[in-house]
């Protein structure tokens, strides 16, 4: 079996792990149907996101719903709109609406609100089966990590993990992604010559370890999105393994030579996440309904992928979408593949892995 044939049938079985587990832990709530304009009218909708180039992508879409029902959307964001959740949970009190975007440990942890009938039968008719959930829209803002190299500032960029570890070889300064300790670990076993299909379970001590002996040569570790553009615009770094979306707003807007490199990259599985709605969300009812205008919405969704490089999951959407933002997509068949992270791996561990590389970055 082929390297590409294997990472096909895991996406497959998860996939099919998650229409099985989703629709056997929460079942849908009953409604008639989506609110109408006079309904809605005079309301206010919160969208919980993350910020920046993503929010404002957001924005381009949800005010057409706004202005259509008569409803005011406020943004808020945070660098990790689902421990924004979490914590808001935890508290007792959920303050959004939205969740732009949840992914598989919010499903697990039963932080998200099931969806009504009509909006899964409306997801359904929409999006393709693997992307089908009663508590997300799946195959929304799958995101990768790839490696963007300056050449303006770097005289040898490297393309792949072990090359990004040899600072000697490649030299300059490097930013690493800090947001979630996933695709970083990862990212390091591939470095230290693991090979694809070996990568899970993932040993979190042989990865720190690895990462250790880069640690001295990365500049920054990053905390946000906008972080990662930020520090490649100034100059700050010219090396950097971060978001795919955000590497590739920098390269359209700022930095036009700015090369991207898809070996070794890793990126947050389609089908464990996507657009969900925050269980106790004082308005359930309206963003059900927001859902239900958006998933049917092929031409806006291809805006928002067009402006980030991030799946949308109605099925008319790649059609309506340039080569060059096609070839830009993490699941493109102009690059190398990249290894789909394992959310319920991560739900497991989570404790475990995030102590160890809070203790990594601290110095602990």
């Amino acid at each position: 079996m082929t390297l590409k044939s294997a990472r096909l049938l895991a996406f497959v079985g998860v996939a099919a792990m998650l229409l099985t587990a989703c629709g056997s832990s929460s079942t849908p709530t009953t409604s008639s149907g989506p609110l109408t304009p006079s309904q809605t009218k005079g309301r206010t909708l919160v969208i919980q996101g993350w910020g920046g180039a993503w929010t404002d992508a957001t924005k381009k879409f949800a005010e057409h719903f706004a202005s259509e029902y008569g409803v005011t959307i406020k943004y808020v964001s945070s660098d990790d709109p689902e421990l924004t959740l979490q914590t808001q949970s935890n508290a007792g009190s959920v303050q959004m609406d939205v969740v732009d975007s949840a992914s598989w440990i919010s499903y697990k942890k039963g932080i998200l609100a099931p969806f009504p009938d009509y909006l899964v039968n409306t997801i359904k008719a929409n999006v393709d089966p693997v992307c089908v959930s009663s508590t997300f829209i799946g195959c929304y803002g799958a995101t990768a990590n790839v490696i963007a190299c300056n050449p303006s500032i770097i005289s040898k960029c490297p393309t792949n993990a072990q090359q990004f570890w040899d600072v000697q070889g490649y030299p300059g300064p490097r930013a690493m992604d800090a947001v979630t300790p996933d695709a970083t670990l990862l990212f390091a076993l591939l470095a230290d010559g693991v090979s694809k299909d070996k990568l899970y379970p993932i040993d979190i001590t042989r990865a720190i370890n690895k990462l250790k002996k880069i640690k001295p040569k990365v500049q920054v570790w990053l905390t946000s999105g906008g972080q990662m553009q930020q520090v490649l615009v100034n100059k700050e770094v010219g090396i950097e393994y971060g978001w795919n979306g955000r590497i590739f707003t920098t390269l359209q807007h700022q930095i036009p030579n700015l090369q991207v490199s898809w070996d070794d990259s890793v990126v947050s599985n389609p089908t464990q996440g996507g657009l969900a709605v925050a269980k106790g969300s004082p308005n359930a009812d309206l963003a059900f309904t927001f859902l239900n205008w958006w998933v049917q919405k092929a031409d806006l969704q291809a805006e928002w992928t067009s402006a980030l490089t991030y799946p949308t999951p109605n099925k008319k959407v790649n059609s309506l979408l340039t080569p060059t933002v096609l070839a830009a997509m993490p699941f493109a068949p102009n690059h190398t593949q990249p290894v789909l992270e394992d959310a319920e791996w991560t739900f497991e561990h989570q404790t475990e892995e995030e102590k160890a590389f809070q203790q990594f970055l601290t110095g602990s």
